[in-house]
C-alpha cells in the first residue's frame, strides 16, 4: 500500500505544500519543516459548512484531470502462394482520466479539510470504428476480410490503445495533480478565501 499525503494551506492562494511518501521508495517527515518559504499563517477558527462543501465537490459525477488523444495500429498478414492478404488498421480516439466524485471522502477538523480519494482511473475512452484508418494489400485471387474479421482487428487495436494509456504513469500522475488543483479551487470558493488547510490523502492497495 502506498499512502500519499499532501498538505496545502489556503489563504487566497496556495502558500505551503508538504509531501510524504510511505512505502514508495523514499520518506520525509509528515511534520512541516521548521524553515518556511512564506510567513506563518495565523490560525483562527472558521466555520466550514460540510454539506455545502460536499455539494460543491459533487456537482459533477467526475472530476476530469486529463483529456487526451491516442492511436494504435495493428496488422494482419496472410501470405499464400497464390497471393498475399495484408491489412493495417489504425484506431484513433480520445480518453479521460480522473476521479469519480462518489469516491471522495471529505472530513473537517477545525480549519483543516482532509480529502481522501483513490488514484485517478481511466474514466472514458472513445475509439470509433467508423473513423479507423484501414489500409490493405489484397491479391487478385484473395478475398477481402469479412466484416466480422475487420471488427476483430478493430477490437485488437482498441484494446491495445487502452492498455497503452493504462501503462502511461505520467498521464495518471498529471491527472492526479490536476484533480487536486480542481478540488482546491472549489474549496477556496466555498470557504471564501479564509485561512484553510487542505490535506489530500491518496491510498492505493
Amino acid at each position: 500500500m502506498r499512502h500519499k499525503t499532501k498538505l496545502i494551506a489556503l489563504s487566497g492562494i496556495t502558500a505551503v505544500s508538504l509531501f510524504a511518501y510511505v512505502g514508495g521508495g523514499y520518506h520525509e517527515s509528515n511534520a512541516p519543516k521548521t524553515e518556511s518559504l512564506t510567513p506563518a499563517i495565523a490560525e483562527s477558527a472558521h466555520y466550514i459548512d460540510h454539506a455545502a462543501l460536499i455539494t460543491a465537490l459533487t456537482e459533477t459525477e467526475e472530476l476530469v484531470g486529463l483529456t487526451g488523444t491516442a492511436a494504435k495500429t495493428v496488422g494482419y498478414n496472410d501470405a499464400k502462394w497464390y497471393g498475399d492478404k495484408a491489412y493495417e488498421l489504425t484506431v484513433k480516439g480520445t480518453f479521460k482520466i480522473g476521479v469519480a466524485t462518489d469516491d471522495l471522502d471529505v472530513s473537517i477538523n477545525g480549519n483543516t479539510i482532509t480529502v481522501r480519494f483513490p488514484q485517478p482511473k481511466l474514466l472514458t475512452t472513445d475509439f470509433p470504428f467508423d473513423i479507423a484508418d484501414i489500409r490493405k494489400d489484397v491479391g487478385l485471387l484473395r478475398d477481402d476480410l469479412t466484416e466480422a474479421e475487420l471488427q476483430a482487428l478493430y477490437g485488437e487495436a482498441r484494446t491495445g490503445a487502452i492498455e497503452d494509456i493504462k501503462r502511461n504513469r505520467q498521464a495518471f500522475e498529471q491527472a492526479g495533480s490536476s484533480v487536486e488543483r480542481s478540488i482546491t479551487k472549489i474549496i477556496g470558493m466555498v470557504t471564501d478565501g479564509n485561512t484553510i488547510k487542505v490535506k489530500f490523502e491518496e491510498v492505493t492497495e
